[in-house]
């Protein structure tokens, strides 16, 4: 009998040091979180779901969404759907720990409005060192166009990065008024700051398949991050319904974007669908490594 007992122990002790890592890839997402050979930074972009728009709460979303932002280290982490309760939640897991500070929190609504469509940014490697937003719609605090220059640590390099967040196209009309009004304020940030890295981030409710997409970028003179990287980990359609897992079935849903101007190498993106992420939001996190030239 004892014998018996030490074999099967040694059993589920061999199966265990096979199994663990493959359960632990499954569980956590094995891709690389290192920064890419070459880039200087990592930003990434997040719609985090509205608690009060889609009535699920920020409490126990908050972890898995500040597990992301901790295990990749966005330099810059462009949220959207991040309203004052997201902003309060995730300050004891990111600000207090002296990891990440805010940028364009506040809107120009009348009133101490939150932006939800801001920035997060790591204080460890970057300095910011302007932040303004725009109105995309009259005192509405989540259609914005958010612009803020960063300057790193490391080297002094400066870029800027935008965020923004149209009304969806089921609101057609609204759409149509904030799609062109963004591709304009698009357009004259990539005049203003001519010269630097660009990086527009946003959920920009808009499919790679529809003209606003192509018309934006001629407009503004960037392109989409992921097909000017290096490396393409991944391509996934970005929403996907709340509680429902990421899959390739319909790209008409890749909504959030990443564009670069010349100034910006990208060396590697990625769209994130480990870490539990059909239960932080309703979609999913992408991000690209950029070098500045």
């Amino acid at each position: 009998m004892k014998r018996i007992r030490l074999f099967l122990r040694l059993l589920a002790l061999v199966l265990a040091l096979f199994l663990l890592p493959a359960l632990c890839a499954a569980e956590t997402d094995a891709d690389d979180p290192a920064l890419a050979e070459g880039a200087d930074i990592r930003v990434m972009s997040y719609n985090v779901m509205h608690p009060e728009w889609e009535h699920v709460p920020v409490q126990g979303r908050d972890e898995k969404v500040a597990a992301i932002l901790m295990y990749y280290m966005p330099d810059v982490v462009a949220l959207q759907e991040a309203n004052v309760k997201w902003q309060k939640a995730l300050i004891p897991y990111l600000v207090d720990t002296g990891a990440y500070g805010f940028a364009c929190r506040v809107s120009n609504a009348p009133g101490l409005v939150y932006s939800t469509t801001c920035f997060m940014y790591n204080t460890r490697t970057l300095n910011l060192v302007e932040e303004r937003v725009l109105d995309v719609e009259m005192r509405d605090s989540t259609r914005v166009f958010a612009v803020a220059v960063f300057e790193t640590l490391a080297d002094g390099k400066r870029f800027v990065v935008t965020n923004t967040h149209p009304a969806p196209r089921e609101q057609a009309a609204k759409y149509e008024r904030n799609i062109a009004y963004i591709t304009a304020l698009a357009a004259e940030t990539a005049k203003q700051y001519a010269g630097l890295p660009l990086i527009m981030a946003g959920d920009f409710n808009t499919p790679e398949q529809a003209d606003a997409y192509v018309t934006l970028m001629n407009e503004a003179g960037v392109r989409d991050a992921k097909y000017a990287a290096s490396v393409l980990v991944r391509d996934y359609p970005t929403y996907f319904g709340y509680q429902v897992f990421p899959n390739t079935d319909n790209m008409d849903h890749c909504v959030d974007h990443l564009f670069v101007n010349d100034a910006a190498e990208v060396k590697l993106f990625n769209a994130v669908i480990g870490h539990d992420v059909q239960n932080a939001s309703d979609h999913i996190p992408i991000y690209a490594d950029i070098s500045l030239n």
